[in-house]
């Protein structure tokens, strides 16, 4: 399954055009700065959303190695948190298994 996700990253930025170019053309990523927090919009697929996480988040690291992924940016949605979007636009709310096992994932390096 595909999931689109919004991480918060640090070791780039949306003046860095090579960066900024390398991420489209590769993962067709968009890069945003938002309340002083950078943002990469991204998409990724995997057997659950925690394994997709994993596969954006080591995709983008091997596009751009100066990239560093933060986290999973938890924005709030109907007062949930949610985390991610399935390919078909559906919402994603993650157990609190599912948030501990992606963040360790993130972790990784």
């Amino acid at each position: 399954m595909e999931y689109d996700f919004t991480f918060a990253v640090s070791g780039v930025d949306v003046d860095d055009r090579a960066a900024v170019e390398t991420l489209r053309q590769h993962r067709d990523a968009l890069l945003a700065r938002a309340g002083g927090v950078d943002l990469l919009c991204v998409t990724g697929s995997g057997g659950s959303v925690a394994e997709a996480a994993a596969e954006a988040a080591s995709a983008v690291r091997a596009a751009v190695p100066r990239l560093r992924v933060i986290r999973l940016d938890r924005g709030p949605v109907d007062g949930r948190g949610c985390v991610a979007h399935r390919s078909d636009g559906a919402p994603v709310h993650l157990t609190p298994s599912e948030a501990a096992e992606i963040d360790a994932r993130l972790a990784a390096p």
